[in-house]
Protein backbone atom coordinates (compact mmCIF):
# COMPACT_ATOMS: atom_id res chain seq x y z
CA UNK A 1 0.00 0.00 0.00
CA UNK A 2 1.38 3.31 -0.68
CA UNK A 3 0.79 6.36 1.95
CA UNK A 4 0.27 9.98 -0.19
CA UNK A 5 0.79 13.00 1.87
CA UNK A 6 -0.07 16.62 0.15
CA UNK A 7 0.11 19.48 1.67
CA UNK A 8 1.53 22.28 -0.85
CA UNK A 9 -1.09 24.28 -0.71
CA UNK A 10 -3.79 25.41 1.57
CA UNK A 11 -5.34 22.03 0.89
CA UNK A 12 -4.04 19.27 3.00
CA UNK A 13 -4.58 15.86 1.69
CA UNK A 14 -3.40 12.48 2.32
CA UNK A 15 -4.36 8.99 0.25
CA UNK A 16 -4.32 5.37 0.46
CA UNK A 17 -3.35 3.41 -2.81
CA UNK A 18 -3.18 -0.19 -3.70
CA UNK A 19 -3.34 -1.94 -6.58
CA UNK A 20 -4.36 0.98 -9.05
CA UNK A 21 -7.10 2.69 -6.78
CA UNK A 22 -7.47 4.92 -3.94
CA UNK A 23 -8.34 3.13 -1.31
CA UNK A 24 -9.56 6.23 0.62
CA UNK A 25 -8.64 10.20 0.35
CA UNK A 26 -8.63 13.05 2.71
CA UNK A 27 -8.50 16.81 1.66
CA UNK A 28 -9.20 19.79 4.11
CA UNK A 29 -9.29 23.49 3.21
CA UNK A 30 -8.44 24.78 6.50
CA UNK A 31 -4.78 27.08 6.07
CA UNK A 32 -2.20 26.72 9.17
CA UNK A 33 -3.42 23.92 9.84
CA UNK A 34 -1.52 21.41 7.88
CA UNK A 35 0.91 20.44 10.87
CA UNK A 36 -1.92 19.49 12.98
CA UNK A 37 -4.02 17.67 10.30
CA UNK A 38 -1.68 15.48 8.72
CA UNK A 39 -1.16 12.81 11.15
CA UNK A 40 -4.54 13.11 12.17
CA UNK A 41 -5.88 11.95 8.88
CA UNK A 42 -3.19 8.93 8.83
CA UNK A 43 -4.42 7.96 12.16
CA UNK A 44 -8.00 7.90 11.11
CA UNK A 45 -7.81 6.59 7.59
CA UNK A 46 -5.57 3.62 8.97
CA UNK A 47 -7.99 3.16 11.28
CA UNK A 48 -10.75 3.48 9.42
CA UNK A 49 -9.26 0.67 6.72
CA UNK A 50 -8.87 -1.54 9.43
CA UNK A 51 -12.20 -1.92 10.68
CA UNK A 52 -13.85 -1.43 6.77
CA UNK A 53 -15.43 -4.74 6.57
CA UNK A 54 -16.34 -4.28 2.96
CA UNK A 55 -12.67 -4.65 1.52
CA UNK A 56 -9.28 -6.64 3.13
CA UNK A 57 -7.98 -5.26 6.36
CA UNK A 58 -4.91 -2.96 5.74
CA UNK A 59 -2.94 -1.34 8.95
CA UNK A 60 0.32 0.72 8.95
CA UNK A 61 2.40 -2.48 8.06
CA UNK A 62 1.18 -2.43 4.83
CA UNK A 63 2.51 0.96 3.91
CA UNK A 64 5.47 -0.03 2.06
CA UNK A 65 6.12 3.33 0.27
CA UNK A 66 5.92 7.07 1.20
CA UNK A 67 4.65 9.88 -1.39
CA UNK A 68 4.88 13.13 -0.78
CA UNK A 69 4.10 16.24 -2.70
CA UNK A 70 7.64 18.18 -3.05
CA UNK A 71 6.39 21.37 -4.86
CA UNK A 72 6.11 23.92 -6.11
CA UNK A 73 3.84 25.75 -3.17
CA UNK A 74 3.84 27.00 -0.11
CA UNK A 75 7.64 26.70 1.90
CA UNK A 76 5.62 25.97 5.21
CA UNK A 77 3.14 23.85 3.70
CA UNK A 78 6.01 21.63 1.58
CA UNK A 79 7.95 21.36 4.77
CA UNK A 80 5.83 19.88 7.17
CA UNK A 81 4.41 17.40 4.49
CA UNK A 82 7.89 16.30 3.81
CA UNK A 83 9.04 16.09 7.95
CA UNK A 84 6.25 13.96 8.09
CA UNK A 85 7.18 11.81 5.52
CA UNK A 86 10.47 11.95 6.41
CA UNK A 87 10.01 10.52 9.84
CA UNK A 88 7.44 8.04 8.82
CA UNK A 89 9.85 6.47 6.80
CA UNK A 90 12.70 6.85 8.61
CA UNK A 91 10.84 5.09 11.88
CA UNK A 92 9.72 2.07 9.70
CA UNK A 93 12.63 2.15 7.47
CA UNK A 94 11.02 2.02 3.93
CA UNK A 95 11.49 4.19 0.55
CA UNK A 96 10.32 7.34 -0.06
CA UNK A 97 9.04 9.33 -3.30
CA UNK A 98 8.59 12.47 -3.94
CA UNK A 99 6.12 14.00 -6.81
CA UNK A 100 6.31 17.66 -8.09
CA UNK A 101 2.71 19.00 -8.03
CA UNK A 102 3.61 19.33 -11.54
CA UNK A 103 3.23 15.93 -12.67
CA UNK A 104 0.09 15.51 -10.44
CA UNK A 105 -1.71 18.08 -12.86
CA UNK A 106 -0.20 16.82 -15.78
CA UNK A 107 -1.56 12.78 -14.80
CA UNK A 108 -5.09 14.83 -14.95
CA UNK A 109 -4.36 16.29 -19.25
CA UNK A 110 -7.36 14.21 -21.75
CA UNK A 111 -6.33 10.67 -22.57
CA UNK A 112 -3.59 10.24 -25.76
CA UNK A 113 -2.80 13.68 -24.65
CA UNK A 114 1.22 13.70 -25.13
CA UNK A 115 2.63 17.54 -25.18
CA UNK A 116 1.46 19.10 -21.86
CA UNK A 117 2.34 21.87 -19.93
CA UNK A 118 1.68 22.55 -16.59
CA UNK A 119 1.44 25.98 -14.77
CA UNK A 120 1.25 27.04 -11.07
CA UNK A 121 0.65 30.22 -9.13
CA UNK A 122 4.24 32.16 -8.57
CA UNK A 123 2.23 35.54 -7.41
CA UNK A 124 4.00 38.73 -8.62
CA UNK A 125 1.77 37.87 -12.12
CA UNK A 126 3.98 34.90 -12.72
CA UNK A 127 3.61 31.15 -12.79
CA UNK A 128 5.54 27.93 -12.14
CA UNK A 129 5.82 26.50 -16.12
CA UNK A 130 6.66 22.39 -16.37
CA UNK A 131 6.56 21.02 -19.76
CA UNK A 132 6.09 17.30 -19.45
CA UNK A 133 7.04 14.45 -21.69
CA UNK A 134 4.73 10.95 -21.07
CA UNK A 135 6.59 8.83 -20.93
CA UNK A 136 5.72 4.49 -20.35
CA UNK A 137 3.23 3.69 -18.36
CA UNK A 138 1.61 7.34 -18.96
CA UNK A 139 4.27 8.48 -16.25
CA UNK A 140 4.62 12.70 -16.65
CA UNK A 141 8.73 13.53 -16.60
CA UNK A 142 9.17 17.17 -16.26
CA UNK A 143 11.38 18.28 -19.36
CA UNK A 144 12.15 21.49 -18.36
CA UNK A 145 11.04 24.18 -15.53
CA UNK A 146 11.03 27.59 -15.04
CA UNK A 147 9.39 31.09 -13.84
CA UNK A 148 7.65 32.94 -16.61
CA UNK A 149 5.45 35.71 -16.49
CA UNK A 150 1.72 35.48 -17.39
CA UNK A 151 2.24 37.85 -20.12
CA UNK A 152 5.02 35.58 -22.20
CA UNK A 153 2.94 32.44 -21.49
CA UNK A 154 1.46 32.49 -25.30
CA UNK A 155 5.10 32.03 -26.58
CA UNK A 156 5.35 28.32 -25.33
CA UNK A 157 1.63 27.28 -26.49
CA UNK A 158 1.11 25.84 -29.51
CA UNK A 159 -1.87 23.67 -31.26
CA UNK A 160 -0.76 20.64 -30.14
CA UNK A 161 -0.24 21.66 -26.43
CA UNK A 162 -2.57 21.17 -23.44
CA UNK A 163 -1.77 23.65 -21.27
CA UNK A 164 -3.95 22.69 -17.20
CA UNK A 165 -3.99 25.51 -14.99
CA UNK A 166 -3.76 24.78 -11.39
CA UNK A 167 -6.74 26.15 -9.51
CA UNK A 168 -6.34 29.71 -7.48
CA UNK A 169 -4.37 31.28 -10.37
CA UNK A 170 -6.21 34.61 -10.66
CA UNK A 171 -6.18 35.00 -14.64
CA UNK A 172 -8.45 37.90 -16.38
CA UNK A 173 -11.02 36.41 -18.75
CA UNK A 174 -9.11 37.95 -22.00
CA UNK A 175 -5.77 36.22 -21.26
CA UNK A 176 -7.85 32.97 -20.76
CA UNK A 177 -9.52 33.72 -24.14
CA UNK A 178 -6.04 34.26 -25.83
CA UNK A 179 -4.49 31.22 -24.66
CA UNK A 180 -7.86 29.35 -25.69
CA UNK A 181 -7.17 30.03 -29.07
CA UNK A 182 -3.62 28.92 -29.11
CA UNK A 183 -4.43 25.89 -27.48
CA UNK A 184 -6.61 22.99 -25.45
CA UNK A 185 -6.41 24.67 -21.74
CA UNK A 186 -8.11 22.99 -18.81
CA UNK A 187 -8.76 25.56 -15.58
CA UNK A 188 -9.11 25.48 -12.05
CA UNK A 189 -7.29 21.94 -12.06
CA UNK A 190 -7.14 20.80 -8.01
CA UNK A 191 -4.34 18.66 -6.67
CA UNK A 192 -4.82 15.13 -5.93
CA UNK A 193 -3.59 13.05 -2.93
CA UNK A 194 -5.23 9.63 -5.01
CA UNK A 195 -3.13 10.98 -7.93
CA UNK A 196 0.31 11.35 -5.75
CA UNK A 197 -0.42 8.21 -4.46
CA UNK A 198 -0.08 6.47 -8.16
CA UNK A 199 2.45 8.60 -9.29
CA UNK A 200 4.98 7.61 -6.58
CA UNK A 201 4.15 3.66 -7.24
CA UNK A 202 5.01 4.60 -10.63
CA UNK A 203 8.08 6.59 -10.22
CA UNK A 204 9.14 3.73 -7.66
CA UNK A 205 8.90 1.18 -10.22
CA UNK A 206 11.07 3.37 -12.71
CA UNK A 207 13.76 4.93 -10.68
CA UNK A 208 13.55 3.26 -7.23
CA UNK A 209 13.41 5.61 -3.71
CA UNK A 210 14.86 8.93 -3.53
CA UNK A 211 17.48 9.29 -0.65
CA UNK A 212 15.90 10.11 2.57
CA UNK A 213 18.01 12.42 3.94
CA UNK A 214 18.78 14.62 1.29
CA UNK A 215 14.89 14.70 -0.59
CA UNK A 216 13.78 18.43 -0.70
CA UNK A 217 11.54 20.46 -1.78
CA UNK A 218 11.04 21.84 -5.27
CA UNK A 219 10.86 25.52 -4.67
CA UNK A 220 12.14 27.09 -7.93
CA UNK A 221 12.36 30.31 -6.43
CA UNK A 222 13.98 30.30 -2.72
CA UNK A 223 11.09 30.80 -0.29
CA UNK A 224 8.75 31.50 -2.84
CA UNK A 225 5.26 29.88 -3.53
CA UNK A 226 1.60 30.05 -2.45
CA UNK A 227 1.61 31.14 1.53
Amino acid sequence: MVLAIETSDIMCGVAFWHEDRTLLEYSMELPMQHAALVGRYVEEGLKFLAEDDRQPSFTIDDIVIVSVAIGPGSFTGLRIGLAYAQGFCFGRDIPIVGISNHQVLADQRPIGQTKVITIIDARRNEVYLAEHRIAEGNFPEIHDHKIVHMAQLAQYLDPETTLIIKSGIPFDNDLINQLSRQCAVLQLVPYSAGRLARLGYEKFKRQGADDLDSLEPMYIRPFAGAH
